[in-house]
């Protein structure tokens, strides 16, 4: 697969359900521009460690163009913590698979998006 972008997002919300958990980020992300995501995570057992997640994207790109993308994968908590696979459906077309290190504690996460498809 082809690195397209990495980057450091910031964590700008935690929202805590009694079912789920969802993280909100911000931050620059290459040809993507400023993108605004969401995830909500939903454990698959008793001890909240793994499990699913799906979010939704935006972006603002440099020439104003707008982009969304429908975001879906697992997760894997250790810690403060957490490591997440992802595959991306972007509105222009684009199919990533994106691997994101999240520190829960530091509220920042690190991003590496790749084609799907290279």
């Amino acid at each position: 697969m082809e690195l397209i972008a990495e980057s450091v997002m910031d964590i700008t919300s935690v929202i805590i359900n009694e079912d789920s958990s969802m993280i909100c980020f911000e931050g620059t992300v290459g040809k993507y521009g400023r993108v605004y995501a969401n995830h909500t995570y939903i454990p698959n057992g008793v001890s909240k460690d793994a499990g699913k997640f799906y979010g939704e994207a935006r972006t603002i790109m440099e020439d104003g163009t707008m982009v969304s993308a429908s975001l879906q994968g697992v997760f894997r908590r250790n810690g403060g913590k957490i490591n997440i696979l992802s595959l991306d459906d972007a509105s222009n077309g684009d199919q990533n698979y994106v691997s994101i290190e999240i520190d829960l504690l530091e509220k920042k996460s690190k991003v590496s998006v790749y084609d799907a498809w290279t």
